[in-house]
This record gives structure tokens, sequence and C-alpha cells, in this order.
């Protein structure tokens, strides 16, 4: 999967709302423009080093916030609108990240499969639309307020879809096994929260009660109640423990994510990136049993 330009800095995300688009999907008989030919790249994307779908270090100091803008640009500002479907069923795709070569902004669309691009200069532009599980798209879009919704069809790599199915399968089943509650979230609700870290995720929708650590000595400030008790939580990224805690999962953007597993109600979390789950998926990954 490419991932956009920008050697240390995060696209700044726009366009992530939970409500309702102002536009609905048009068929191409209706005048929609629909996208589904790769376009050749006049400039090589620049690859970060970080495993995830946006690829950015953990140390995120100056990565800028998720903006939760409304759904609509100014009426007279250059922008690109569209829908983001598969293009072997024609559903919409939630979740996928749609960003423009030349330009750091970028947007997630939504569970409708809309995305929105504003002031990106009038003209043409190269679009690229990435999501775990489908080639990457490229297309030459125009940048016009009075052309209809542009339709980016992306086709699905099966190979990698089949082994997503599995490996989440057996995920779910690691979950079934442990006598601890347990929540799931999946890229789809953290493309649509409006939380740009995965700890402000877990604080405000996952359940977990955090509270200041009780002693100077813990690696992190932050602990949670677990069963009367106040206990540092105990993370894991990519299946493998953050021993920055609490303070790493700050510095960690939901769109980096694909899943967050919270024990517990945030005693036990477990976060794994787009990266580590593509690989999962090639290679049918089974997940070591949990112990509580």
């Amino acid at each position: 999967m490419d991932l956009p330009p920008g050697p240390l800095e995060q696209p700044r995300l726009v366009g992530v709302s939970q409500e309702a688009p102002s536009c609905v999907p048009h068929n191409p008989a209706d005048g929609a423009r629909t996208m589904t030919k790769p376009l050749p790249v006049p400039l090589p994307l620049r690859h970060l080093a970080a495993a995830s779908l946006v690829a950015l270090p953990l140390s995120l100091t100056t990565a800028s916030k998720v903006a939760a803008q409304g759904p609509n640009c100014d009426e007279d500002q250059p922008h690109i609108v569209g829908f983001v479907i598969d293009a072997g069923t024609e559903s919409p795709l939630a979740g996928a990240l749609v960003w423009i070569e030349t330009s750091p902004q970028a947007s997630l669309t939504t569970e409708v499969g809309r995305f929105l691009l504003c002031d990106v200069g009038s003209g043409n532009h190269l679009v690229t639309a990435a999501r775990l599980g489908y080639d990457t798209l490229r297309v030459q879009v125009e940048a016009d307020p009075s052309i209809e919704p542009v339709r980016l069809r992306m086709a699905p790599d099966p190979i990698v879809l089949e082994g997503l199915e599995i490996v989440t399968d057996r995920f779910e089943r690691r979950r079934r096994a442990v006598a601890v509650p347990v929540r799931t979230f999946e890229q789809e609700a953290l493309a649509r929260s409006n939380y740009w870290s995965a700890a402000e995720f877990v604080d405000m929708q996952a359940g977990a009660v955090t509270v200041r650590c009780s002693t100077r000595t813990s690696i992190t400030e932050t602990c949670v109640y677990d069963r009367g008790r106040i206990v540092r939580p105990r993370i894991f990224l990519d299946e493998a423990p953050l021993l920055g805690g609490w303070d790493e999962l700050v510095s960690l953007p939901t769109s980096h994510l694909y899943m967050i597993e919270v024990y517990r109600r945030g005693a036990h979390i477990r976060a794994y990136t787009h990266h580590f789950m593509a690989r999962a998926a090639k290679t049918r990954l089974a997940p070591l049993p949990l112990w509580f």
C-alpha cells in the first residue's frame, strides 16, 4: 500500500463527520464521473518509516490533529468531493484515505464512502485513494465546485481480503476465549470518530475510567480503575508491549489503526496498525493466547 507524502508530518484529515453528507452517489448515467484505472505517478511518493496506513513515527510531537470539520467546503472554494466504492460490489468503502500528492491535506471516507478535499486550488490534481485490502488507486481529478461528485472505484485484493477475514476471525476467537470483559473497535468506528489519538478514543468511547497514578516512579502518569483498584494499563501495539504505556497511546493517531481491543475497561489495551494487519493477512497470522 502506498502512503501519503511528508517525511515527518501527518496529513491534515478533513471532512470526517457523522452528519449525513450533502451529496449522494450518482450513477454514470446521471453524469457522475467514474474513475477506475490508475494513472502513472509523475512524482515518487515519499515512503515513511513507521508501520501504518499513514506511516508516521510514534513520537508524533509535530503531527496536526484531525480536523472535525463539517461535510461542506465554502461555496466558491475549489474542492474535490466524491465517493469511494468497491469496484466489484459497488458498495461504499468507509475508512479509505484519500489525498492529493502535492498537499498535506487528506480525507477519510465516511460510512457512505464520501470524501471531501477543500481549498485544493483550481485545475487538475492527482488524487490517491488507499484502503487495506484494496489496490491503491491514483487518478486525475478536476477541482471545480460546479462538477458532479467523482466516483473512485477501488479494485479489491482477494488474497489480502481473504486473509483479513481469516485473521480477524482468529482474533475474535481469542477474545471469546478470555474470561474478562472486552470491547473491540475497528477501522470504520475509528475513522468516524472525532478523537485524534488512541488514548482519547479509549478514554471517551471504551468505558475506561482514567486517573493519575499514585506513584511518581511510574513510567506513565495515567492509570485506570480496574475492579476497585487503580492499576497501570498494559498496552500493546501490533502484539508488542509499549514501554511508554499510556503516554505512547496519547501520541498514536486513530487514523493509523485498523483495530483496538480494550480489556477490563482499559487495564489491558491492544492496538493494531493497518500495516501490521496487512502483513498478518498475507501470512495468515495465528495470534498467541492471552492470559489474565
